[in-house]
């Protein structure tokens, strides 16, 4: 290598030929020294390129119209339930949802306030724009009132695996709130807020909802934009909203859905034709309804208690006039694999691009992404337990394995989608347990089982969740009692694109529940 060479290396625009070698070994190339040597000083030239691209593309980086860094920002002190880890107030103009205080979970931009995933890695990362949620949110007049707790970078359904603690169960806090979007839960639970978002990957929404006796609602796949949120996986991710009742939901959803030319997959929220508010303000009755009852997702997995106290409720509809039907969805046994492969592998993905959304054509924040990339190379900062396995994994199906897991659970997701949609045909929605039991203690349920469904270890809390994120359909957890005190929801799922109808069900769930069954 020239001496030019090596200087240029030194500072960060050249490839060593070695580097091009080990590169070539990773994708299955094997190079001579010669060709190695050739390639590194044409990379090395084309580098500078690049690098004079990054330096001029300032003006073409997406950018707030809003003066964000103006709002007085907190750093929360852990509360009774730890559930924000920054306080902070913007209001929009009047509006549908004016009135409303929300609150975001963590991997959502907000510009000027930190966006740190649950993760001390980005504890120093701050947006330069606001994700397209928050776009809208205000545009429908609510105020957003601070950034709630989460699972590191969505990882986990207890709270647990956050970076800044636990987030305990207002209900009892002695319990976990769920997750990952456990502060925005609690936040609802507690009274702190009327509303707040959360990311549904495996449950994430559903999960903590069903725990704190909220309502919980993950819509149809890429009906919301994701522009500004961090990814845990791509093709399964969705943003979803908490609220006490089923109508405060749908107002939230209402504000939210629609095209995002940022996140080419909301080419189809067009779909969606009819208000969700609208819908709840006259649901069904509970005797017009037909509910398909999936076997599967009342297999052991599920509590004797939890299992008897959902088919009781779902007794109590056919015996006011729903009819009921037992259906299968075979698949279903093979969910927990396909779900791990295919969010292990876009995880890792994007964690090596230093959290750069892959899959999308829209725009990225390089305010966010460049801190991220600095809290990554940090030797002094360092991911959770939970994270760097999940991420070796996915980095293991990818290289080690050829990617043909991957391959494989992208290929079962479609026939997946294709029984669940089979198991809906006839039926207005999917009703299940959404938890398999009410929220565990805090330390109870150890992280390092959240992808296993076999040998020792206890299936993963997210079973019945998941599947609603495998087939991209629209899935709501409402309220339907307790057992010693603890809150348990039931779940309905319709086919893609019945966002509308999938809520007014839950609503008119929530006033059978009301009326004393």
């Amino acid at each position: 290598m020239t001496d030019t060479h090596e200087r240029e290396h030194e500072r960060g625009r050249a490839i060593r030929r070695t580097d091009v070698i080990a590169h070539g070994s990773r994708l299955g190339i094997d190079l001579s020294e010669t060709e190695a040597e050739r390639i590194a000083e044409e990379v090395s030239s084309g580098l500078k390129g690049y690098d004079r691209l990054a330096a001029n593309a300032a003006e073409y980086a997406p950018g707030s119209d809003r003066a964000a860094f103006d709002v007085e920002t907190t750093r929360s002190e852990p509360g009774e339930h730890n559930a924000f880890l920054a306080r902070f107030e913007r209001s929009g103009g009047a509006g549908a949802l004016s009135g409303l205080d929300v609150a975001l979970k963590d991997n959502i931009a907000v510009a000027g306030v930190p966006m740190t995933c649950g993760s001390a890695v980005f504890e120093d990362a701050v947006p330069g724009c606001d994700a397209a949620v928050v776009e809208r949110l205000l545009d429908a007049g609510a105020r957003l009132i601070g950034k709630t707790n989460m699972d590191e970078l969505a990882y986990g359904p207890t709270s647990e695996t956050s970076a800044f603690g636990p987030t305990p169960n207002p209900v009892d806090t002695d319990r976990v709130a769920g997750g990952s979007s456990s502060g925005s839960a609690a936040a609802v639970a507690a009274g702190d807020a009327d509303a707040a978002l959360g990311t549904d990957t495996g449950g994430s929404v559903r999960i903590p909802a069903s725990f704190c006796g909220l309502v919980g609602f993950k819509p149809t796949w890429g009906v919301v934009s994701r522009f500004g949120v961090v990814e845990l996986a791509y093709s399964l991710d969705h943003v979803g909203q908490f609220a006490a009742d089923v109508s405060t939901a749908a107002s939230v959803f209402d504000a939210l859905v629609g095209f995002d030319q940022r996140d080419g997959a909301t080419a189809a929220a067009g779909r969606i034709d009819r208000s969700a508010a609208g819908a709840v303000e006259d649901p069904p009755s509970i005797e017009d309804l037909s509910l398909a009852v999936p076997a599967e997702f009342f297999g052991p997995h599920v509590s004797d208690a939890v299992g008897s106290h959902v088919r009781e409720r779902i007794d109590a509809m056919e015996r006011a006039g729903a009819s009921v039907a037992s259906v299968s969805v075979p698949l279903f046994s093979e969910a927990v694999d396909v779900w791990n492969a295919i969010t292990n592998v876009e995880f890792a993905t994007s964690l090596r691009l230093s959290g750069a959304p892959l899959a999308s054509r829209g725009p990225i924040d390089p305010e966010w992404h460049r801190a991220a990339a600095a809290g990554i190379g940090d030797p002094a900062r360092s991911f959770g337990p939970v994270v760097r396995r999940k991420a070796i994994e996915g980095s293991h199906l990818i290289e080690g394995a050829d990617a043909r897991h991957y391959v494989a659970a992208r290929n079962v997701r479609r026939a997946f989608t294709e029984q669940f949609a089979s198991a809906l045909e006839g039926h207005d929605a999917v009703v299940t347990p959404t938890m398999p039991v009410t929220a565990p203690e805090l330390g109870e349920w150890s992280p390092h089982s959240y992808s296993s469904a076999g040998g020792d270890a206890p299936p993963p809390l997210a079973v019945n969740t998941r599947p609603a994120d495998i087939a991209g359909v629209p899935a709501v957890t409402v309220p339907a009692g307790r057992i010693d005190g603890l809150p348990v929801g039931i779940q309905f799922a319709c086919g893609h694109y019945e966002d509308a109808e999938t809520l007014a069900i839950g609503a008119a769930f929530e006033r059978f529940r009301e009326g004393g069954e």
